[in-house]
């Protein structure tokens, strides 16, 4: 599930409560002018008099928005809190479940490496000149997180032992591979991580990571295996309370369903939480007999056993268990709520709890101050209702016609609002959700991310401001270009100087994920306005970035033309290209692309975001400096399209020749 955009879904609850607020405002105005239509209409057969019922009236007017908004805190407030804090607490789990499996990510990738190194195969093949060599990976490896890798050994087909270091691998029981590992290294190139280790004497939960060393022919020469310590990822489920405030907890259950990490509320006083490493239900006979022969758990130091939690039990045992619930945990005396998340890395699923009280608690807080208000409103009504009753009862009138048609206009303005809202927020609700999304992460894990993780965190904040400056710029720009179009300030440009230019605005890793390739004169010049220019080539280099495969060819390119796309023979000019190997547009949907808000039907419900304005820009960029733009594509996957404009051509000396001999050849053709 994406995490949900917290800006742009208050927006949307604000603008829902101000419709219901303008459809009460409604009802109580055309109910206002109906009554004292009747009052006027009846005057002989009233009972009581007119102030009286503008009296009424008030009060009536004051306090049904009231006791509306104490309705609505009730059923409306309330369900809405809950439903906000289980998102949050569901991106709060998938946050740590991604902190944790970047770590693990990491570490496999190190156990990886290190069984593919030369030096290790030739070593454990039994070349003793490979030993200092091989060695020296060890080391490496090591310190690449020397605070949690406790070692790393190299064992020979038959698990002994061949070269370790900082010093000797503990037996588990007595394996140095756990007997289910070594069957799956037999037949798997994957790195496999064990079941969880605990060292009571220490207070450390370990695992350790196997991988197979084979050589070129996939022949077994032997087995990597580092221990790593669990500090990291206790430190992550350690900080709920800072997350979730005072009362919340986390708790990560392992595939056997033991409690191998539980939020401690109190870590610095070097003692474990009383439920780690229980299980949540009661343990098999023939998973007792693994655990004790594997020394799983830390079974030889405290035997391991079950506090059975039957609400996990059954969360767990469901083929498509809930994100979110409410529940009522062991050694807990209130109800929680709770959302989970499980690792697509190891199978390992968290489960972060918050107090429900400390949510409904606010709601019962501005219950009880929205209906002392409501009384007090109630009595002032009556009391100034009376007095200005036989002041009023002329002026009210036009009044009530006065906020009649302002009110029929505000709903008129209303609806273009919310249109205009409906289709702006469809396409920056995910810029905007990806740019919350990594701030929110910084600001709540600060000084806890690496520096490497901060600046990719960063990165993708600032891609997402871009995308949303390009979207509003794009819109600003076409409703600037309708109602006040400006003339262009045409000058003398290099094509190929304005393309690097262009080429500088975009990140350097993306243009290297493709064959960029450049083909336009340094002497190659035509008559354009810089900034449309410049406007016009993003357009179409940030498009093809968006459409053409990594790793295939982008190619720019300029060339001398004197016909137009139809083939009719027009004054000298220069044909600017962008040929992409991307998936190609239908012909059918050609006519689309340079309209106003024109996206391909594909592109509607794909994961390509935009409005649908850059070509259309583009071309009443293009016309306005004398050139014309368009698209040739056969729709075809792999062959891509070419997007093509033309300007002017300024005619240096170097190019006179070449341009007469041009015109020669197209009017022989």
């Amino acid at each position: 599930m994406k995490p949900r955009g917290a800006v742009t879904d208050k927006l949307a609850d604000i603008l829902h409560m101000f419709q219901l607020a303008r459809k009460m405002g409604q009802r109580a105005v055309e109910g206002s002018t109906h009554m004292v239509q009747q009052i006027n209409a009846r005057p002989s057969k009233m009972p009581y008099s007119l102030p009286m019922y503008i009296s009424l009236l008030l009060a009536m007017t004051a306090i049904v928005p009231l006791l509306a908004t104490v309705l609505s805190l009730e059923f409306i407030l309330r369900p809405a809190l809950i439903g906000q804090v289980n998102d949050a607490l569901e991106r709060d789990a998938q946050t740590k479940v991604h902190l944790m499996e970047v770590n693990l990510i990491e570490r496999l990738n190190e156990v990886q490496a290190v069984s593919q190194s030369t030096l290790i195969r030739n070593f454990i093949v039994g070349d003793q000149a490979a030993r200092d060599g091989a060695f020296d990976v060890l080391v490496t490896a090591q310190h690449r997180d020397v605070s949690h890798y406790m070692n790393w050994s190299l064992l020979d087909p038959s698990e002994n032992i061949v070269l370790s270091y900082p010093t000797a691998p503990a037996a588990h029981g007595k394996y140095l591979i756990l007997p289910e590992a070594s069957q799956q290294l037999q037949k798997s190139g994957q790195v496999l991580i064990s079941d969880v280790f605990y060292d009571a004497t220490n207070n450390q939960e370990s695992v350790d990571l196997y991988a197979h060393i084979v050589d070129d022919n996939f022949r077994l020469l032997g087995f990597v295996r580092a221990s790593l310590d669990l500090r990291n990822i206790w430190t992550i489920v350690d900080s709920e309370i800072q997350a979730n405030g005072p009362g919340s907890y986390g708790v990560l259950l392992d595939e056997n369903g033991v409690r191998i990490a539980y939020t401690n509320t109190n870590p610095t006083n070097g003692l474990r939480p009383t439920l780690l490493l229980k299980a949540i239900s009661p343990l098999s006979a023939d998973f007792k007999l693994r655990v004790a022969s594997e020394n799983l758990y830390g079974n030889n130091q405290v035997p391991l056993t079950g506090l059975a939690d039957p609400k996990l039990t059954d969360i767990q045992s469901q083929k498509e268990p809930p994100a979110t619930f409410q529940m009522n945990p062991i050694e807990q005396n209130q109800v929680f709520a709770a959302a989970r998340y499980s690792s697509t890395i190891v199978p390992w699923t968290y489960f972060v709890m918050k107090p429900l009280s400390a949510v409904t608690g606010l709601a019962d807080e501005q219950l009880l101050s929205t209906f002392l208000i409501a009384l007090l409103f109630l009595f002032l009504a009556i009391i100034v209702g009376s007095w200005t009753g036989r002041l009023i009862t002329s002026p009210i009138l036009r009044s009530m016609e006065q906020e009649h048609r302002a009110h029929v206009q505000q709903q008129r303005l209303n609806q273009m609002k919310d249109q205009i809202l409906l289709d702006v927020s469809h396409e920056l609700r995910t810029p905007l959700t990806e740019v919350y999304g990594y701030l929110e992460l910084l600001a709540g894990y600060s000084g806890q991310l690496d520096d490497t993780t901060q600046m990719i965190f960063l990165k993708r904040a600032i891609d997402g401001c871009e995308e949303l400056q390009m979207l509003i710029n794009d819109v600003l720009e076409t409703v600037r270009a309708d109602n006040q179009p400006q003339v262009p300030h045409l000058q003398d440009i290099l094509i190929n100087h304005a393309v690097k230019d262009v080429l500088e605005l975009f990140d350097l890793r993306t243009m290297q994920d493709y064959d960029l390739q450049i083909t336009i004169s340094e002497t190659l010049m035509v008559r354009a306005d810089p900034q449309y220019l410049r406007r016009v080539l993003r357009n179409l280099l940030s498009n093809a970035f968006k459409y053409t495969p990594p790793h295939t060819a982008l190619v720019i390119d300029a060339t001398l033309t004197i016909n137009t796309p139809t083939g009719i023979p027009s004054s000298p000019s220069v044909c600017i290209s962008v040929k992409d190997s991307g998936p190609g547009i239908p012909p059918d949907d050609i006519s689309l692309l340079f309209q106003k808000f024109g996206r391909l039907n594909r592109d509607t419900s794909g994961p390509i975001r935009g409005v649908g304005l850059g070509l259309y820009i583009s071309k009443r960029l293009v016309e306005a400096m004398n050139g014309q733009i368009w698209v040739e594509s056969l729709g075809i996957v792999g062959q891509g399209s070419r997007f093509c404009f033309t300007l002017p051509l300024v005619v240096n000396p170097a190019y006179e020749e070449t341009l007469h001999t041009d015109a020669t050849i197209g009017e022989k053709s």
